[in-house]
């Protein structure tokens, strides 16, 4: 069986963490927002290292190709704000990883019309999960080169808000109910999901098919 990249690079994390603390450095994996200056507004990173007035964000990425825009991007954010310091870590690929398939824009409103579905039968925390899965592929048709790879919900949100698709209030809204979708992911059966907070993340993904449709949107991103 294949490791996902994502559980690779939660575990490349794990062994980066001996080497921090052993240099007096309290480190905190997937910071929450409010662990985070506002200049990081729109990014978060896989783990933040702070010893003292010492303050590291750490990002792991597999590919340095893909992501070179965005590293340069933050690196240029980071430069106006010397008390922190940004570390990335890359780690390669491996040879069976595929690129998951850019799905058409109609089976992802398919996969909507589903979601629709499940809403009106009252089926909310299964209506929100398949509702995150449209977002992912909808943001994949409009983001094929950064989106190509199985995404993490927060990652995914960061994408679409450093890109522009999402706005900052729409990607605020997202972050609020990725906690609810990962829960439920998990086996937080009982957690209440309300029709509302399925709503925004289909209206979101709605919007985003829209931008795919736009001409040469995927071509120009």
């Amino acid at each position: 069986m294949v490791t996902s990249t994502t559980t690779r690079e939660s575990d490349f994390l794990q062994t980066l963490i001996p080497g921090y603390e052993a240099e007096g450095f309290s480190v905190f994996l997937r910071p929450t927002r409010k662990m985070l200056p506002p200049f990081m507004r729109g990014y978060q990173p896989d783990a933040i290292a702070i010893k003292d007035e010492k303050k590291i964000a750490i990002e792991i990425k597999r590919d340095a190709a893909r992501h070179a825009a965005r590293i340069e991007q933050l690196q240029q954010t980071f430069l106006k704000h010397p008390e922190w310091e940004l570390r990335i870590y890359y780690i390669p690929g491996r040879p069976g990883e595929e690129d998951i398939q850019t799905l058409n824009l109609s089976e992802i409103d398919a996969a909507l019309a589903e979601v629709d579905q499940l809403k009106r039968a009252g089926h909310f925390r299964a209506a929100l999960i398949m509702a995150f899965a449209a977002l992912e592929a909808a943001g994949r048709a409009l983001l094929p080169r950064d989106l190509a790879r199985p995404q993490p919900a927060n990652k995914l949100v960061e994408v679409l808000a450093s890109e522009g698709a999402v706005t900052p209030a729409e990607a605020e809204s997202l972050r609020s109910a990725i906690g609810l979708r990962n829960s439920i992911a998990h086996g937080g059966f009982s957690l209440p999901v309300t029709e509302q907070e399925v709503e925004q993340v289909v209206a979101t993904a709605r919007m985003i098919i829209g931008l795919a449709k736009e001409p040469s949107s995927s071509q120009e991103r």
